[in-house]
């Protein structure tokens, strides 16, 4: 295998538009890509999209979790992997996976050509990087990381110099899965969709990088909140609730239904639908939605995990 140094990509595309294509549910003709210079960025099985695109193109394949080996395995890989090298598990801490790589001399590199190389940990604090110079990021080998794989992948993008980027099936869609198109080798499941795309949006906004999204589908966001509340904070829950509907209205959700379950089980239920997924993510990254987050959370009877819950799903129209 030979290693493509990190340190030698810093700006090698600077002032490119970037190509982000990912697993959501998309209209886009994949075919298109043959038209466009590059670079592309893959995320996970996304990566088997790279057969749409012109001989030589400049193309990487993001992967952090060990249910991709199989797209390393594979000897007519074109994408070249960039692997982080210290998070051998990976998701949530509730539901821990096990992680892609164990260092530069895991197995699961034996078959692969070429691949670049990241860290988590360094010399920078990671609730920093976002704010370090490509230098620095470059002299570090580290780049953000998150919830999901796509966000130490834009942070890649930025560093390698794109000066925008256009989203294809990265619009974070929940609860309608992937693109049938695309082989889902790894046979994993979408998760965490609309909370992905929250952070995604926030790392743009902080690397100043421009983004447009390509070949959206029609939807709309539905919204279900459920709320177990104590006895007690029967009377909090009513000024609560009055907050929390003007913050949804605010944010163009519409549709609200509000209903008290039986008064044995002390619960409370809201259902909204916002007509596109921008509005909706727009009002989850809010300051304000989030506080009301945290207070929903003491108001809840119990666990305030599972006593506060609340689901989306996209709905085509």
């Amino acid at each position: 295998m030979t290693e493509v140094a990190f340190a030698s990509l810093c700006e090698q595309f600077r002032g490119s538009t970037g190509w982000v294509v990912g697993r959501g549910p998309t209209r886009f003709d994949y075919a298109l890509l043959a038209r466009e210079p590059g670079p592309f960025f893959f995320v996970n099985d996304a990566v088997g999209a790279e057969r749409w695109l012109r001989p030589g193109a400049p193309s990487f394949f993001f992967a952090h979790d060990a249910s991709m080996a199989a797209w390393l395995l594979d000897p007519g890989l074109r994408s070249v992997p960039v692997l982080v090298t210290d998070q051998p598990v990976t998701g949530p801490r509730e539901q821990p996976v096990e992680g892609l790589l164990r260092g530069r001399d895991d197995p699961h590199l034996a078959g692969v050509a070429r691949a670049v190389f990241y860290r988590k940990q360094g010399p920078h604090e990671r609730t920093s990087l976002l704010e370090r110079s490509r230098v620095e990021i470059r002299d570090s080998g580290q780049l953000y990381t998150a919830s999901g794989t796509l966000h130490p992948l834009l942070h890649f993008a930025w560093y390698v110099g794109c000066r925008r980027l256009r989203m294809v099936g990265c619009d974070g869609f929940p609860g309608i899965g992937y693109d049938a198109r695309l082989e889902n080798r790894s046979g994993s499941t979408q998760q965490a969709a609309i909370f992905i795309r929250v952070r995604q949006e926030e790392i743009l906004r902080r690397l100043g990088l421009p983004s447009e999204h390509v070949g959206t589908i029609p939807h709309r966001i539905r919204m279900i909140l459920e709320l177990r509340v104590r006895p007690e904070n029967r009377a909090r829950l009513l000024a609560w609730s009055d907050k929390f509907l003007d913050l949804l209205r605010e944010h163009g959700c519409t549709e609200l239904l509000v209903n008290d379950w039986v008064a044995s089980a002390r619960g409370y239920w809201v259902n909204g639908t916002w007509p596109g997924i921008d509005a909706c993510v727009g009002c989850l990254a809010s300051e304000r939605y989030k506080a009301a987050t945290l207070e929903g959370r003491v108001l809840a009877d119990g666990d305030p995990e599972s006593g506060y819950r609340t689901s989306f799903l996209a709905v085509r129209p």
